[in-house]
């Protein structure tokens, strides 16, 4: 029989200790003591040290500040529970590192060499319109809005599971806190709390899976109840393609290399570190270093996710109406299992948080970073501003940005699962951007109306098929569970009047609203360039407007014509001065 701690169907609750307090509290402190260093130490630069550190960071800081952007509390919590609840399949999201290859030899060093501070100014110079920069610009920061929302809702639900603070409560301190030092600190603070945040969410899922693996006595065992109860073994793996279909390798594989591709290729927050980095040897090695520790991270958080289904084989804390939410499996086992050891409950918390400050810091950067070089920077009465004035309304966006995000926060609970609703809101946004400079780098022939075309379509088209699943009411299918071992004095809940809505309930042509959450990216680009292209042959290409070579990638500027041989072949017919003037 499964043993629990506390009397939870009672509302009895694990609380923090001293030492809880101590570390969770220590890390906060940690946190804001380097944004005032930064902030204290850089009062008076400009612009490029908020946002671009001068120029001056090296590899590891840059890529650890990469990992943590997005990792996140999504890790955290959603990791564990999809294990738990789905098996170990995802753990293929890992084969997306192989899209970091093309990333650091193909688009990488094309960008670095234009030093831009947005990302999407590279879309003006290229379609020489402004609006394809701003449609972009828009795209990036909604997108970003979005997965804040859900970055900040994750730690204020883990908070609220586990102690008696208030959901509320929970979702203001982690957007203010994080907004705040990274308006004063700018982009050195961002890196180097994130440096700190991903160690201790790492310690954190470390110090958890020691703790479940001991307890349970040893990882065989762990790992036979995965095999016997289909969580883990060879036999889970489904490997042909189907989109309508959760989870396939095919399926997570494609998804994952479309959405590091766009993660790490032209989004603001990848190509703005990039750029702060002092060499671009020292770009290469920022980017391979994330593979190793984005590998263990996965593989720690879905190591965890078995510790606990191995903890509760038989009662099933979802089943037995212990929790609410598949997301809460995570904090209940802390507070359940680990409340015992002084200072964990607060060590797990500290993770949590330190996954969503380090994104929100990056997002609320990178936001501000673009709305100031795309928007206001092109207006006179800012331009003509001192760079202090201008770095401190930089630092005001970055405020309001993250300000804005705890508001949408409070409806990032009605999404869903959080890592499935976190992959969702990336990709279907990530898919369109990657074809838009698919479009701007290996096609000469598009133009800007192609462009937006492409932007607004293939995101509209990716965020209705996750909004029209979600109301439909679409929900995963979970792996079967018990409530045989629970204790006898445990009051079980009576079965759901309604069921869950299954795609395979469905008919056509509701049934493709069904398509799985990891497709949308690839749907996203697809559309994109389709339509993009489409639109760009249909209103006369460039127009015979000449693109310059140095705006496509190198592998296409052969296909245009060299400048000095059409200057040349112009000379060549033209007239001469002296011959004209006497005839």
């Amino acid at each position: 029989m499964v043993e629990f701690s506390f009397d939870w169907s009672a509302g009895m609750k694990g609380s923090f200790g001293w030492a809880d307090y101590l570390v969770f509290v220590g890390m906060l402190v940690a946190s804001m003591s380097i944004g005032i260093f930064y902030a204290i130490k850089s009062r008076n630069k400009a612009n490029d040290e908020f946002l671009l550190g001068s120029r001056s960071l090296s590899c590891f800081p840059v890529s650890m500040s990469l990992l943590a952007s997005y990792i996140s509390s999504i890790l955290v919590l959603g990791g564990p529970a999809e294990a738990y609840y789905h098996g170990v399949e995802w753990w293929y999201i890992c084969g997306g590192n192989l899209a970091l290859i093309v990333v650091a030899f193909v688009f990488v060093p094309f960008f670095y060499e234009f030093k831009l501070t947005s990302m999407y100014e590279y879309l003006e110079l290229r379609y020489a319109s402004r609006w394809v920069r701003c449609v972009a610009g828009g795209m990036f920061v909604i997108q970003m809005l979005l997965y804040q929302a859900v970055v900040i809702y994750a730690p204020a639900l883990a908070l609220a599971s586990v102690t008696y603070f208030p959901l509320w409560t929970s979702v203001i301190a982690v957007g203010v806190i994080a907004s705040v030092y990274t308006a004063f600190g700018g982009m050195k603070a961002v890196v180097w709390t994130d440096v700190l945040q991903l160690a201790v969410l790492i310690l954190g899922l470390v110090a958890i899976t020691i703790k479940g693996i001991f307890d349970m006595g040893s990882f065989q065992k762990v790992w036979e109840v995965a095999v016997q109860n289909d969580r883990a073994g060879s036999h889970i793996y489904t490997y042909g393609f189907s989109p309508l279909q959760r989870h396939t390798v095919s399926n997570i594989i494609i998804g994952s290399i479309v959405m590091t591709m766009s993660q790490y290729s032209c989004s603001q927050t990848a190509v703005q570190r990039y750029a702060s980095i002092k060499s671009l040897p020292h770009v290469y090695m920022a980017i391979f270093l994330v593979i190793p520790f984005y590998i263990l991270l996965i593989s720690l958080a879905l190591i965890v996710g078995l510790v606990i289904f191995a903890t509760y084989e038989g009662c099933d804390p979802l089943a037995a109406g212990l929790i609410a939410k598949k997301d809460q499996i995570l904090p209940f086992y802390v507070m359940d299992h680990l409340s015992s050891a002084p200072g964990l409950p607060g060590l797990f918390v500290a993770c949590i948080f330190s996954g969503s400050l380090s994104t929100i810091s990056s997002g609320v950067n990178s936001q501000a970073a673009v709305t100031w070089e795309d928007v206001f920077s092109n207006m006179p009465r800012f331009a003509k501003l001192t760079k202090t004035s201008q770095a401190m309304i930089t630092k005001l966006l970055a405020l309001g940005y993250g300000f804005l995000a705890v508001g949408l926060a409070f409806l990032a609970g009605n999404l869903g699962g959080v890592l499935q609703a976190a992959i969702a809101v990336i990709s279907s946004v990530a898919g369109p951007l990657l074809a838009v400079f698919i479009m701007a780098l290996f096609m000469p022939f598009t133009n800007s109306k192609g462009a937006c075309a492409a932007m607004i379509v293939g995101t509209a088209v990716a965020l209705g098929f996750s909004f029209a699943a979600t109301s439909l009411g679409i929900i995963p299918e979970l792996l079967p569970t018990s409530t045989e071992a629970c204790p006898a004095n445990l009051t079980l809940p009576l079965p759901p009047n309604t069921h869950p809505v299954r795609v395979s309930d469905l008919e056509y042509p509701q049934k493709i609203f069904g398509l799985s959450y990891t497709q949308l990216g690839p749907l996203g680009l697809v559309v994109g360039l389709v339509v993009g292209v489409l639109v760009s042959l249909v209103t006369g290409m460039s127009g015979g407007r000449r693109v310059p070579r140095s705006l496509v990638h190198p592998w296409v500027r052969r296909t245009l014509p060299d400048p000095d041989d059409v200057a040349a072949k112009v000379r060549a017919l033209s007239y001469d001065n002296k011959m004209a003037t006497q005839f």
